[in-house]
This record gives structure tokens, sequence and C-alpha cells, in this order.
């Protein structure tokens, strides 16, 4: 009896974890919109200059890489940013420039968030042999390539034709239409949220940081306090679904679901754990120990590229930004939609695969192969975009 009670416990337990931290996300997105009307009382020009500036899509490009890298979660910084872009634009902030910079933003967190595995990769080595660290590298590292590819494709769409802008806006004016959202995003921010989360909650701490720090200092500790909240929010969630699938029970069935390409992909979209850098880190161990190679690995990273973008964080960000929200939303979906036909659909397929071979051989063929792969992660994911924002 008291065995079977356990798991049971166990299981109570994530799911009252799994809650509490759907409502810590909630309150800490609610108090980012908050911590950016603050913010915008002092320094909107400041703000609009930044965002409206000639380099502002590189600039956006270059911090959704660095700050994705530096928390590790681009479910967070894209649910900050929908509801950050929907604050300035509420302001005042033309919305062609809010997504001129929220759009390139989106592309760079997607590829910030592949840091993880590598990191997770680096960390096992301890458990390997040489010979199985390396073995790892082309896995760990096409995630990365595939990323920067298919963002690279589509930041010089974005920049010379406004692409993704251009369709996001067309898409989200056809949906608006025939859904109609607009009614529906005004009941969402005056409806249940706004009774249980906004006015006893979010406001208030909002009046008393503002009372003692003014609107601008005030604003900007508050943003960085419910940022905090929301990666909290996303590790709770993350290890409370982790729990709950009991991912060990099932390791065979996984291993037997990556030989199949369908079901591999299948699997990254399937796996809705609030971070694709959470799931495809998922895959290191089974990479460590040769169960898994390259090619069966490659669909599960697209999987789970695709698979983020209608994960429950993400499906919230796009409510609390209403209109804008809705079109990075969008442009998140089309980015990764379009991502799983050009690179696995499509014979271009192989360029990820062989360019991860070819990258992860180099590395690989140095005594210290590790500390290669540790400044790979430094120049890719730190360096390069510390100097497109400082240097151009």
């Amino acid at each position: 009896m008291n065995e079977w009670l356990k798991p049971m416990d166990k299981r109570y337990t994530a799911f009252i974890l799994l809650l509490f931290g759907v409502f810590v996300f909630i309150c800490s997105l609610e108090g980012v919109k908050d911590s950016f009307r603050l913010i915008s009382h002092e320094w909107v020009g400041s703000l609009f200059s930044l965002i409206e500036s000639r380099k502002a899509p590189l600039t956006g490009l270059a911090l959704g890489v660095l700050i994705t890298s530096i928390v590790h979660s681009s479910s967070a910084v894209i649910a900050t940013m929908m509801v950050s872009m929907a604050g300035l634009v509420a302001s005042g902030l033309p919305l062609p420039s809010a997504l001129s910079f929220g759009i390139p933003m989106v592309l760079g967190a997607n590829i910030g968030t592949t840091i993880t595995k590598i990191m997770v990769a680096i960390a096992a080595k301890r458990g390997m042999t040489e010979s199985e660290f390396n073995a790892t590298i082309p896995g760990v590292i096409v995630d990365d390539i595939v990323k920067s590819l298919n963002v690279g494709l589509f930041f010089l769409l974005e920049v010379t034709t406004g692409f993704l802008s251009s369709a996001v806006t067309q898409l989200a004016g056809f949906l608006t239409d025939l859904f109609k959202l607009k009614a529906f995003f005004a009941i969402f921010e005056k409806g249940v949220v706004d009774i249980l989360i906004t006015e006893p909650i979010t406001k208030p701490i909002s009046k008393i940081v503002s009372g003692f720090l003014g609107s601008g200092i005030g604003g900007l500790a508050l943003f960085i306090l419910w940022l905090l909240g929301i990666f909290l929010a996303l590790y709770l969630l993350e290890e409370s679904i982790s729990s709950l699938i009991e991912l060990p029970r099932i390791e065979k069935r996984v291993l037997a679901t990556f030989k199949s390409p369908i079901r591999s992909f299948s699997l990254g979209l399937g796996l809705l754990i609030g971070s694709s850098s959470a799931a495809t880190s998922f895959a290191v161990p089974f990479l460590g120990t040769g169960m898994i190679g390259l090619e069966e690995v490659y669909p599960y990273v697209l999987g789970t590229a695709l698979g983020t973008t209608i994960d429950p964080s993400q499906i919230y960000g796009y409510l609390a930004g209403g209109m804008v929200g809705m079109m990075l939303g969008l442009a998140h979906v089309l980015l990764n939609v379009s991502g799983v036909i050009v690179w696995l659909l499509l014979p271009l397929r192989k360029v990820p695969i062989v360019l991860a071979k070819k990258i992860g051989a180099f590395i690989a063929s140095h005594r210290r192969s590790h500390l290669y792969l540790i400044g790979y992660v430094l120049i890719f994911f730190y360096a390069l975009p510390l100097a497109i924002i400082f240097l151009l």
C-alpha cells in the first residue's frame, strides 16, 4: 500500500507545482507589462530611438542571441519581448518599428536557445571517454547550425523585403477579422486575469516600488524582478511536467522512437516541457552513450523548435501581448514551420548534417576538444553578438 502511495504523492506534488508555475508565469508577464508602463514614462524617448534606428534589426537579432544565451530560455525572452513591444506600441511606438526590432529578436532567441545542450554536453564530459565525448559533438551542434542557417535566411528576407513583417501583418489581420480577436483580447485583458492577478497583485506592487524608487528606476527594478519570476515559473513547469511523464520509465520507447525520422520529429514536437533548450538537452545522454546518432537526433531538434512555438508559455504570451504579441508569435511560428519545410523536407536537409560532421570533426581533431567547444560557445554566443551591439 505504501509503495503504491509514494508515486501518487510524487505526482500530486508535481501537479501542484505545475499549477503554481502557471500562476507565477501569468503574474510575471502581467508584471512585465506594468514595469514597461513605468519605464516608458521616463525613458520612452531613448527606447524609441533605439528601436527606430537604422541598425535596429541587427541590434534586435544580436540581443536575442545574447540574452537567450545568458538566461537559457527562448520562451522567457520571446514572451517577455511580446508584452514589452505591446507596451511600447501602446505608448506611441509605430507598429512597423516594433516589428522591425521585435521580429529579429525572435530570430535571435531561436539561435541563443541552442547553447544549453552544448553546456550540458561539456558538463557531462566527466562521465565519458574522449572518444565518446567527441562522438557527441556533431549531434550537439547540429541544432545551432540548422537554426543559424534558418535564421540567416529569414533575417536576410526580412531586412531586404520585409517578408516576415508583411506576412504576419496580413495573417494577423485575417485571423482578427475571422475570429473577432480584438473583442477577445479586450475581454481577456479585463477579465479573469485582471480580477485575479493585475488588480490584487501586480498593480499594488508597482505602486509601492515606483513610490520608493520613481517611475524609471522602479520600472527597471520591477522588470528584473518579474523576469526572474518568469525564469522561476518556467523552471517549475519544466520540473513538474518532467516528473509527471516520468521519462526514465519510457527510455526504451524513446530510443525506439528516435529510430524513425517521423516519430523522432513527433517526439520533439510533442515534448512540451516549456523549454526547447531542455527538450534538446534531453537527447544529450543518448548521444553520449552512442544509443542515437546525428541523423537520428536531427528530426528531433527540428521538432522541438516547432514545439516551442505552441508551448503553454508562448500561447499565453500571444494572448498577453494582444495584437502585437500575436504578430510576433506568428513570426516565431512561420520561422519554424518554414524551417521544417526547408531543412527537413527538402534536399537542403543534408546541408546542416554535413556541416555538423565537418565542424564536429575539426573540434574533435584537437587533443583538448572540450576547450575548443567552449571557445566555439564564447565566440558564437557572446563575443559576436556583443561586437554587433557595441561596435556596429
